[in-house]
C-alpha cells in the first residue's frame, strides 16, 4: 500500500477535497496563514449607483476582491461591465455572482495587464477604469498600464492581515495560494530539505522562488487542478 503523505495546505480547505485526497494517500492539514475581510464601511457606498449603470473597464485579480464588490449586491441582475479578471478562482467567483458576465481572462497579473493594453489599443471610446484589489495588491499590473499611459482608479475593497503560525512539525509538501500567504508562511518558518512546496498560480510560484527552488505549479489556478499536481508529483517520487 503506498505511503500516506502529509500535506500542509496553507488556508482552509472544502472538506471534499480532504476526503478526495485521502482515496490519493494524501492527508491535508489546512492552516491558514492569512486572514481577509472587506472594507468598512465600502468605500463603493457612494458611488455604487453610479459605476452599476455605466459600462466601465473593472478589474479583478482576486476571488476576495469580487466577492467584497459584488456579493449581497447586484446578483439579481447583470451589470453593464467589461470585466477583466485573472482566471481559475478569481473568474469562477465572478461566474457564481454574475452569471451571465463574459470576462476577458489570463492566468497572471502581467498577461492580464497586456489584454488590457491590447483592448485599450484597439478601442476608441475609453471607458473609465477600476481596479477592485486588497491593501497588499502586488504592484505589476497598475504599473504595466502606468507604464502604457492608462489610467485607472484603484478601489481598495478588502483588507489581508498576516497570521504566521509556528510549525512545530515538518510535512511531505506545503501548498500555497498568494503571494501573502507565502510571505506569513515564511516569516517565522523554514522549509524541511528538498520539501516540495506547491503554487496555485505563477504569481504564488514567484513569491515562493525567493525562498526554495522547490516549486511546482499548478496549470490551471484552481483547487482541484492544483491537487491533480500533488497526486502526481507524489505518485512519481
Amino acid at each position: 500500500m503506498p505511503a500516506v503523505r502529509h500535506i500542509l495546505f496553507t488556508r482552509p480547505m472544502d472538506e471534499s477535497f480532504v476526503q478526495e485526497a485521502r482515496e490519493h494517500h494524501i492527508e491535508i492539514t489546512a492552516l491558514p496563514f492569512i486572514e481577509t475581510k472587506p472594507v468598512e464601511p465600502s468605500p463603493l457606498t457612494d458611488i455604487w449607483q453610479t459605476i452599476a449603470r455605466e459600462p466601465i473597464w473593472a478589474i479583478f485579480t482576486s476571488a476576495h476582491a469580487v466577492t467584497a464588490v459584488l456579493d449581497n449586491r447586484v446578483a439579481a441582475h447583470p451589470l453593464p461591465w467589461q470585466v477583466f479578471t485573472l482566471s481559475g478562482e478569481t473568474a469562477r467567483a465572478l461566474k457564481r455572482l454574475q452569471p451571465k458576465c463574459v470576462p476577458i481572462t489570463a492566468s497572471d497579473a502581467a498577461s492580464l495587464a497586456t489584454q488590457i493594453i491590447h483592448q485599450y489599443s484597439t478601442t476608441q471610446a475609453h471607458a473609465p477604469i477600476y481596479f477592485f484589489c486588497g491593501n497588499i495588491r502586488r504592484d505589476t499590473l497598475p504599473e504595466q498600464l502606468n507604464r502604457a499611459g492608462i489610467a485607472l482608479t484603484e478601489i481598495i475593497v478588502y483588507e489581508t492581515q498576516l497570521t504566521p503560525k509556528k510549525l512545530d512539525r515538518a510535512f511531505d509538501g506545503y501548498a500555497f495560494f498568494s503571494p501573502s500567504g507565502v510571505e506569513s508562511f515564511f516569516t517565522i518558518n523554514q522549509l524541511p530539505r528538498q520539501a516540495p512546496c506547491f503554487a496555485i498560480g505563477q504569481t504564488t510560484a514567484a513569491a515562493l522562488h525567493s525562498y526554495t527552488s522547490q516549486v511546482i505549479v499548478s496549470p490551471e489556478p484552481q483547487t482541484k487542478f492544483l491537487l491533480q499536481t500533488i497526486y502526481a508529483y507524489f505518485a512519481a517520487h
